[in-house]
């Protein structure tokens, strides 16, 4: 009984370790795949944006017509100063469309009731994290006069959005890397979807519209 008892207890612990050693093989390829992924992905984005011709202006909100809305309304908090944020535009009289990125495989239900925005969640993305909806590639082909990029955190889809976008003016966080904007805000002191757009709306209450330089 005794042998029988080691035996036993020998196999199990051998299919644990190689349960254990299967877990870690696979994880360290998702990481070493998922890596590889998104550096093929941004050197793809890269020679699209070398390939880009895009009229650039500098617009303010009082001679911006269209503005086009990046978010990623992932609470309520979010949700509600970015209405805020749409209220302000309408009583100026400027027209918006506003497109949001879900990093997930469906919509929260909360978010369900939202209308005249499209969304894109990670199904609406092709191995490479490229969005592939018609809805995506509409809003990119469309020339707003000014984009506005309001992601707090950085999404491989927004980003690709945003650079290959053919508004005139973009208006973005001031981040790190390349974002693909023509003015940067800078909210390292206050990283909130709050304090990005009040000042926003102070900095863009009286710019002059000029031909920017490239």
């Amino acid at each position: 009984m005794r042998k029988k008892k080691f035996f036993f207890y020998f196999f199990l612990k051998k299919q644990y370790l190689c349960a254990l050693i299967i877990l870690i093989v696979n994880t360290y390829n998702i990481l070493i795949l998922g890596s590889l992924r998104d550096k093929i992905a941004h050197i793809y984005l890269r020679r699209k944006v070398a390939k880009m011709i895009r009229q650039k202006m500098l617009y303010d909100f009082t001679s911006a017509k269209h503005i086009g809305i990046l978010c990623t309304p992932q609470d309520e908090v979010y949700t509600v100063q970015l209405k805020d944020f749409l209220h302000y535009l309408s009583r100026k009289g400027i027209k918006y469309t506003v497109f949001g990125y879900f990093d997930g495989n469906k919509i929260p239900e909360n978010f369900l009731y939202l209308k005249d925005m499209d969304f894109l969640t990670q199904q609406d993305l092709n191995f490479f994290f490229i969005p592939k909806s018609q809805a995506a590639l509409k809003f990119i082909q469309e020339p707003f006069d000014m984009l506005i990029n309001c992601c707090i955190a950085d999404y491989f889809p927004v980003e690709y959005m945003m650079q290959l976008s053919m508004a005139k003016c973009k208006v973005g966080i001031k981040r790190d890397k390349e974002s693909g904007c023509d003015l940067m805000i800078d909210v390292a002191k206050n990283r909130t979807i709050e304090y990005f757009l009040k000042n926003i709306e102070v900095y863009l209450s009286n710019l002059t519209n000029t031909l920017i330089k490239t």
